[in-house]
């Protein structure tokens, strides 16, 4: 089953997400982590949003084993506000 991962950072910059994804190796589009389905950011007033939906929590848990200390630390060399994230598993995706 999908899980979805919705982080909403007040006061979040581009920039700053920029910096995040410089990085952890992710250029552009080419999402590296496996089992990432759909990965989107933005800005809505001033506060950036980033979404990721995963195949399954295992994927998302997977990712965050391999990859989790490494983004906790660009997080903070960026200087991203403290934020907090929603997780939830997918009951309808329609694509």
């Amino acid at each position: 089953m999908a899980f979805a991962v919705i982080a909403e950072i007040p006061g979040g910059t581009l920039g700053q997400y920029d910096a995040v994804a410089e990085a952890m190796g992710f250029e552009g589009s080419e999402e590296t982590s496996h089992g990432l389905l759909v990965h989107l950011a933005g800005l809505a007033g001033d506060t950036l949003i980033v979404i990721d939906l995963w195949e399954s929590r295992e994927a998302y848990e997977r990712h965050l084993a391999e990859l989790g200390k490494k983004g906790r630390e660009a997080v903070r060399k960026a200087g991203l506000p403290p934020y907090t994230h929603r997780e939830f598993e997918v009951y309808s995706l329609v694509k």
